[in-house]
């Protein structure tokens, strides 16, 4: 599906759960591009703010939603924060949507979620937009980098490792994990990467070299499930005294990037960019 350019007003913004939603939100206001939002998740924030252009529904309502979008004459759909479709068999759908839909479990993609939402989308004439296109004065770049003296070692370590790390990520098995100096010693599950990195916070031994690592994984798609880094993972990462966050070039995108570069720079965590 290609990602068209935009023109003023012409973004439906579907909202999922996470403060990220309102920022987003509030990026495509100020840039004249949003017009309609559409919540299927509770956002006080948004609700009282953007009240003219908010429409709420249940996502197993999906035709509901489709509907609604093609009859305010829009087609560039864009999709952040955490969405969970439920069963198949929980969604309502009509005969010809559930043709479709049997057409990707076929194929296969049933443990992927986000494919079929956007082959979904497609079939419909909605075109889903790239998150990493639309956000991209969010993303990590090497312009991000800083890199305190203390941690010189590991930061030499660390970008021998890339490739090493790349392969792990290649393998779709997590977003994130954490390094003791050369060592794996957690991977994000279904849980999530806060989850994890209290997780290691809380045990008894002590890590003194403390590496956060984040990327996207290979069969994440750009225009639902890119990854973001925000401000309440940065507080435990300094909670927990690690010492080094590693990202990946136009890899991540990051919640309120300007206030997270200077949080780093005030703990003297050294943000490398590989």
């Amino acid at each position: 599906m290609k990602n068209l350019a935009t023109s003023k007003n012409d973004i439906c913004l579907i909202a999922g759960s996470g403060l990220f939603v309102y920022e987003v939100a509030n990026y495509l206001n100020n840039k004249n591009l949003l017009n309609q939002i559409i919540l299927i998740n509770e956002n006080n924030l948004i609700k009282k703010k953007f009240k003219d252009k908010c429409k709420s529904f249940k996502i197993k309502d999906i035709e509901k939603i489709t509907t609604f979008i093609k009859s305010k004459k829009l087609k560039k759909i864009m999709i952040i924060g955490y969405v969970e479709l439920p069963s198949i068999d929980k969604i309502n759908l009509s005969i010809k949507s559930k043709l479709l839909i049997s057409k990707d479990i076929f194929l296969n993609n049933i443990n992927d979620q986000s494919k079929i939402l956007k082959s979904y989308l497609s079939n419909n004439k909605l075109t889903l937009l790239s998150q990493k296109k639309i956000l991209k004065k969010m993303l990590v770049s090497y312009h991000d980098e800083y890199l305190h003296n203390e941690n010189k070692k590991i930061i030499s370590k660390l970008k021998i490792k890339k490739n090493f790390l790349k392969k792990i990520f290649s393998m779709n098995i997590a977003q994130s994990l954490i390094l003791n100096g050369d060592r794996v010693i957690a991977m994000e599950d279904i849980f999530g990467t806060n989850d994890m990195i209290n997780k290691i916070g809380n045990l008894k031994s002590k890590f003194n070299n403390l590496i956060f690592v984040k990327s996207k994984k290979s069969n994440q798609i750009d225009e639902i499930d890119f990854p973001i880094i925000g401000m309440e993972t940065l507080k435990l990462l300094i909670k927990y005294k690690f010492r080094v966050i590693c990202l990946f070039n136009n890899n991540i995108l990051i919640s309120e990037k300007d206030n997270f570069l200077k949080k780093i720079r005030a703990h003297n965590i050294s943000l490398i960019i590989l």
